[in-house]
C-alpha cells in the first residue's frame, strides 16, 4: 500500500504539569522524548508526595480547572481568577492549598537538580509516551455514538490533534506499527491509548459526561487515539500534513 496523507495538524499541545490544562502551540520540536517540558512536573499532596490522580480521587478534580504553561523552562500555573504564578513562587503552596482544600505543592518528576535542591522529586504514576495522537474523525465518530454535540479534544489530552475526514470507525488503530511523517519529524505508532476517568470529568466549558468512557469501553475496548515514538527528530507546525507510510 502506498503512503497516504491521513490529515493535517490541527492542534499541538504541551502539558507542563500533569493533570492540569495544557498550552496550545503553533509549532514545536519533537525529539526521542517528545516535546521538551511536557509533563515534567506534577501536583502532589504536600507530605506524602503522592501525585494528583483526578481520575481516581474526587479531591483532585479541581486540577482540571487549572492551566499550565512553560515560561523560561519553568512551569507557571493559571488559576480560575486569571492570575498566574511560577511553580517556585512563594505564594504557590498557599494558592494551591486554597484551591484544593488541602495541602498541595508542585513538584518535578525524577531527580532533584542543583538548581532546585529543596524540591524533592515525585515519581510518575505511569510511563508517559513521547507523542499522543488523536484525530478529529475519531472524535466525530465518538460523538455520533454518543448522540450528542461535538466531543472536545481537551478531554483526551493529545499532543497532536489531526484534522481528518469523519468515518464510521475509530481510525487510528489502522496505523498501528506504521511510520507517520509530520513536518520534518517521523513517528512510529506503538500502541493504542487506553482511556481512564479523566475523559469524563468536568473542566472549563465542559460538563461531566460519564457516558463518554462507557461508550469507548463498549465500542473500542476502552481505547481512543494512539501513542507514538519519535524515530526522526524534527519540527512540526499547525497545518503540516500527516503522511502514513506503508507498514
Amino acid at each position: 500500500m502506498p503512503a497516504q496523507t491521513a490529515g493535517t495538524i490541527a492542534e499541538i499541545w504541551r502539558y507542563p504539569i500533569s493533570s492540569l490544562g495544557g498550552e496550545l502551540l503553533t509549532s514545536i520540536e519533537l525529539s526521542e522524548t517528545g516535546i521538551a517540558g511536557d509533563r515534567g512536573w506534577c501536583l502532589t499532596e504536600a507530605h506524602s508526595l503522592q501525585p494528583a490522580a483526578p481520575e481516581k480521587e474526587p479531591r483532585w478534580r479541581p486540577a482540571l480547572f487549572l492551566q499550565a504553561r512553560l515560561q523560561r523552562d519553568l512551569p507557571e500555573i493559571g488559576f480560575p481568577d486569571g492570575s498566574w504564578l511560577t511553580v517556585d513562587a512563594a505564594a504557590m503552596r498557599t494558592r494551591l492549598s486554597e484551591h484544593f482544600g488541602f495541602d498541595v505543592v508542585a513538584r518535578p518528576y525524577g531527580e532533584a537538580t542543583d538548581d532546585s535542591p529543596d524540591l524533592a522529586p515525585a515519581v510518575n504514576r505511569y510511563e508517559p509516551s513521547p507523542v499522543h495522537l488523536v484525530t478529529t474523525g475519531t472524535l466525530v465518530h465518538l460523538s455520533s455514538l454518543l448522540g450528542t454535540g461535538d466531543v472536545s479534544s481537551r478531554r483526551f489530552r493529545p499532543t497532536v490533534l489531526l484534522q481528518t475526514t469523519p468515518g464510521a470507525q475509530f481510525e487510528e488503530p489502522s496505523w498501528m506499527g506504521k511510520p507517520i511523517r509530520m513536518g520534518s519529524a517521523v513517528l512510529q505508532v506503538s500502541e493504542e491509548a487506553k482511556r481512564c476517568g479523566m475523559t469524563l470529568i468536568a473542566q472549563p466549558g465542559l460538563e461531566e459526561q460519564p457516558e463518554i468512557l462507557r461508550t469507548i469501553l463498549r465500542h473500542n475496548r476502552r481505547n481512543l487515539g494512539i501513542y507514538c515514538t519519535v524515530t526522526v527528530d524534527g519540527a512540526i507546525s499547525i497545518g503540516d500534513p500527516a503522511v502514513v507510510e506503508a507498514g
